[in-house]
C-alpha cells in the first residue's frame, strides 16, 4: 500500500531533490518516484517543450510516447500541468493514476507548485538536462 504523503512534505522533498547535487538518479526522476510514491499517482512524467508541437520526455517512472496520449491502459484519470517560468511555456507535468477521479483541487495544487519548481530548475541549475533534450532531437 503507497503512503500518501501531504503536500508540504512532499514539496520539501522536491527542493531538497532539486537542491542537491546530480547522483546516479536524474534529479526529475527522483521527483517523478517521490510523487509516485507519496501520492496513489502511478505514472508521473516531466515532458520539455523543444518545439512549436514537440514535446520530449525528460523523466519518468517509465517511458511514455507522449503527454496527449493514454498509452497505459490501467490510466483511469490524467492531469497535465503546465511548466511555465515568466509566461513562457518549459514543459508540461504528466500524472496519472489508476483511479478514476483520482485528481482533487490539493494534487492540482501540490502538481503546480513542483511544476513552478521544476520550471525554476530547467531554466537554473538543471538547464543542462533540457540542453541535452534538445541536442538529442
Amino acid at each position: 500500500m503507497k503512503l500518501y504523503r501531504p503536500p508540504e512534505e512532499l514539496l520539501a522533498e522536491v527542493d531538497r531533490i532539486l537542491a542537491a547535487k546530480p547522483g546516479h538518479l536524474s534529479p526529475l526522476e527522483a521527483v517523478a518516484e517521490v510523487l509516485c510514491q507519496g501520492r496513489r499517482y502511478t505514472w508521473v512524467g516531466v515532458y520539455l517543450a523543444v518545439g512549436a508541437n514537440f514535446t520530449q520526455q525528460l523523466a519518468g517512472v517509465a517511458p511514455h510516447p507522449h503527454p496527449s496520449q493514454m498509452a497505459r491502459p490501467e490510466t483511469r484519470s490524467k492531469i497535465l500541468i503546465s511548466i511555465r517560468l515568466a509566461g513562457r511555456e518549459l514543459g508540461v507535468l504528466d500524472a496519472e493514476s489508476d483511479r478514476d477521479n483520482a485528481f482533487g483541487a490539493e494534487d492540482r495544487v501540490l502538481l503546480e507548485n513542483v511544476a513552478q519548481r521544476l520550471g525554476l530548475f530547467l531554466t537554473g541549475p538543471g538547464k543542462y538536462l533540457a540542453r541535452k533534450a534538445r541536442q538529442a532531437v
